[in-house]
């Protein structure tokens, strides 16, 4: 089973789809089904489900523990780019982020926190992300 990774921004983002070999971090639009299950945990308009090299939500997955470990050096590449999508972004909104089981989205939140995203780091506090969380990221 697969991690499905969604995200609630204020503004449009652009689509994409999944490149193998080449992408690291993509969005999709939701389906009517996710949009019904997720919309109600999130503030913000527009809501999508964040994929990444591994063609799904899995490669945004990362222990910081593992962070010098050479089997695990390919493994950075979706988290970092989600890390400095959220960077880049706080400069202007709140995000949001939840994180669930493939299919699952109506899973109630099992946690909610807001993080400063000033503070995490992949090598020493990456999140997650972790099953049934939800995360506020605070604008900067």
């Amino acid at each position: 089973m697969c991690y499905s990774v969604y995200i609630g921004t204020t503004e449009k983002q652009e689509v994409g789809k999944f490149v193998p070999n080449e992408t690291d971090i993509y969005f999709e639009e939701l389906s009517e089904e996710e949009e019904k299950g997720i919309r109600p945990k999130f503030d913000n308009p527009f809501l999508y489900f964040v994929g990444s090299d591994t063609n799904c939500s899995c490669g945004l997955v990362f222990d910081s523990e593992e962070f010098n470990n050479p089997e695990e050096q390919d493994n950075k590449k979706s988290p970092t780019k989600l890390l400095e999508f959220i960077n880049e972004r706080t400069e202007r909104e709140n995000l949001e982020l939840y994180c669930c089981w493939e299919g699952e989205f109506t899973d109630p939140i099992e946690e909610k926190i807001e993080l400063d995203i000033r503070t995490i780091s992949l090598d020493k506090n990456y999140f997650g992300p972790r099953l049934k969380q939800f995360i506020v990221f605070k604008k900067k």
